[in-house]
């Protein structure tokens, strides 16, 4: 079946869902050590006050490089400053209620694309329509 038009009317659901995700994933990042930088259980290099350890992954010299880079990128702290900025975003598009710009609304279906697998995602329930 073909996507309906994202009207204004839809807004709720994706901020409704966005929100409930946001929430999951800062609950996984508050798990995972949000208070500060993320150490390894073995032995590391002392640097800058931070310690550094090699991540090995078992498939080679450059995947284990691009493992370390993507587990860098992801600190605790900088994901929930990223869910902050959803929130922001989210409260911004909840504060426009119908009046939802058509950019905005955009902006929350692409936040939501990681999502589509998710039992709750709103066009999922429109291919059963």
């Amino acid at each position: 079946m073909t996507e309906p038009p994202k009207s204004s009317n839809t807004a709720l659901a994706w901020i409704s869902f966005l929100r409930a995700r946001v929430e999951d994933e800062r609950s996984l990042a508050q798990v995972a050590g949000a208070g500060g930088w993320w150490e390894p259980t073995g032995p590391g290099i002392a640097v800058d006050g931070r310690i550094r350890a090699r991540i090995f992954t078992g498939s080679g010299v450059q995947t284990d490089h691009d493992v370390a880079m993507h587990v860098a990128a992801h600190q605790p702290h900088r994901v929930l400053a990223d869910l902050d900025a959803k929130e922001r975003l989210l409260d911004l598009c909840e504060q426009q209620g119908d009046r939802l710009n058509p950019a905005l609304l955009d902006v929350l279906v692409a936040f939501a694309e990681p999502f589509q697998d998710h039992p709750d995602h709103p066009e999922s329930s429109w291919e059963e329509m």
